[in-house]
């Protein structure tokens, strides 16, 4: 009997979770968790920084370029069509916006491969979204990503309203929206510890996290409940004023711990003992601590952001849309048990619904070109 041939997928982000874990990063790696096992792909993943003592296990892991180009990824243009040339891949799947997403759809364009970009962000279909104080990377960044957007045989978005500005910035119909996706949690979630009010991000300008500690000051007066941070700081010389002021910042507010930079176990393992968890980015794709948060049964209170309008019967958590209000609304329901606990369980059954891995059958009917 005949062994049909595996399908050969490349697989394409600028940084790859062994070396910083945000949530495109997560999301890829459930994928291949999935994927893997299959033994239906012959995989290889390319990616501009991978920790350098990293294996991978099941799929070929190969490091492309600078880590963080000047010009952005678009200059890797020659070394990233010559890998690809040499893998002959049947499908790119390419994740997070930027000159990668150019550079596969043209090579797919031109060398009769399928191409899937998978939307990861609301900026990656908002062009003056786009965050680089580079005015010819914002440039380069645009035209690739206007190109991929053009030219990828199929694009999937994780929300209704990222499919909108798909269509409304570049034209097309998404192919799939296709919501994040965790597992479920191994055990019940215990909350008999401490009151706690938890922020979790990379820290980023536009993740806000000075508003986290805003909030923790001025809900000092609330003596049982502890304000926990957690994420990498921000690296970089542009940012290394910013974070030095953050910093000291956090350590004068005496209601307030920074843990620095988690891994997934030990975010997880502290979301499972929290009761709130705080979102003050201005914008998002459809934040991965969401679901981890619901699955173990904590509600979310979002200081801008309200994906497809999850928040609107306010059953899994609460949008703000200011300062004060957010303030508000976390006092209210770190005083009131009886509502948080109805929310935490409706946080659990939505997620349970709506974004567990059963979503990544979907990404792979895709991927078989079957759907």
């Amino acid at each position: 009997m005949t062994t049909a041939a595996k399908l050969k997928l490349c697989v394409i982000t600028p940084t790859h979770w062994s070396h910083l874990m945000g949530g495109a990063q997560y999301q890829v790696k459930c994928i291949l968790e999935h994927l893997v096992p299959t033994a239906k792909y012959d995989i290889t993943y390319l990616a501009n920084r991978i920790a350098p003592d990293f294996e991978p296990a099941g799929y070929q892991l190969e490091k492309l370029g600078d880590p963080k180009p000047r010009w952005g990824y678009l200059v890797h243009a020659l070394p990233m069509y010559r890998k690809l040339k040499a893998l002959k891949p049947d499908l790119i799947y390419q994740r997070v916006a930027g000159g990668h997403t150019g550079i596969a759809a043209w090579y797919a364009h031109h060398a009769n491969a399928r191409m899937i970009w998978h939307v990861a962000h609301d900026g990656d279909v908002s062009p003056g979204r786009l965050v680089s104080g580079n005015p010819a990377r914002r440039f380069m960044d645009q035209a690739a990503i206007r190109y991929g957007a053009h030219h990828a045989h199929a694009i999937v978005t994780q929300t209704r309203y990222q499919a909108d500005l798909l269509r409304e910035h570049y034209g097309r119909e998404a192919t799939a929206v296709i919501g994040n996706f965790h597992p479920l949690p191994a055990q019940a979630p215990d909350k008999s510890g401490p009151l706690t009010v938890v922020w979790v991000a990379n820290f980023k300008s536009w993740k806000q996290p000075a508003a986290f500690q805003r909030l923790a000051a001025s809900l000092h007066d609330l003596p049982d409940v502890r304000f926990v941070m957690v994420g990498a700081a921000a690296s970089g010389d542009a940012d290394a004023d910013w974070s030095r002021r953050l910093l000291q910042q956090i350590e004068t507010t005496p209601n307030l711990d920074y843990l620095g930079g988690q891994s997934q176990d030990a975010v997880n393992e502290l979301l499972s003992r929290a009761h709130l968890f705080v979102n003050t980015s201005l914008h998002e794709g459809f934040a991965n601590t969401f679901i981890q948060a619901w699955m173990r049964e904590v509600p979310v209170v979002s200081l801008h952001v309200n994906p497809d309008g999850v928040f609107d019967d306010a059953s899994v958590g609460a949008y703000c849309g200011s300062e004060e209000r957010l303030s508000q609304v976390v006092r209210e329901l770190m005083q009131d048990h009886s509502r948080r606990s109805a929310m935490g369980a409706c946080a659990y059954r939505y997620a349970v619904e709506n974004h567990t891995v059963a979503n990544v059958a979907r990404l792979e009917a895709l991927i078989d070109g079957n759907l």
